[in-house]
């Protein structure tokens, strides 16, 4: 990482390079999944543990698995809302019969679903 931020000409590390000093990971901004993918908190402790074995309390596991299962199946719901058709289409796939719904009003377009958001 420190190697790719000295060979950055432009952007934010560059600004770092200015005042003679590398950003630290926890200044950089990693886009990762959009939106509604992005890591919970118990994939940040699952990955804490997993990379560095800190100490965990007994039972930690069945709580993380839990509250990830949770985590994502609300995702999961609300990228279904987001783009209601890409999951009718895969629901299709699998043998379901998906009905059109009667809307009342026009669906906003797909690129301003908070789905597609960085």
């Amino acid at each position: 990482m420190a190697y790719l931020l000295c060979l950055a000409e432009q952007g934010k590390p560059k600004q770092k390079l200015r005042s003679r000093r590398l950003p630290r990971l926890s200044e950089m901004h990693l886009p990762v999944g959009g939106h509604r993918m992005r890591p919970s908190l118990e994939d940040v402790l699952l990955f804490l543990y997993r990379e560095f074995r800190v100490n965990v309390e007994p039972n930690w596991r069945e709580v993380v698995d839990g509250h990830l299962r949770e985590y994502r199946r609300v995702q999961l719901r609300a990228a279904v809302r987001d783009a209601p058709e890409e999951a009718a289409d895969v629901l299709r796939g699998l043998g379901y019969e998906v009905a059109l719904p009667r809307l009342v009003g026009p669906r906003s377009p797909a690129e301003e679903t908070k789905l597609y958001w960085p």
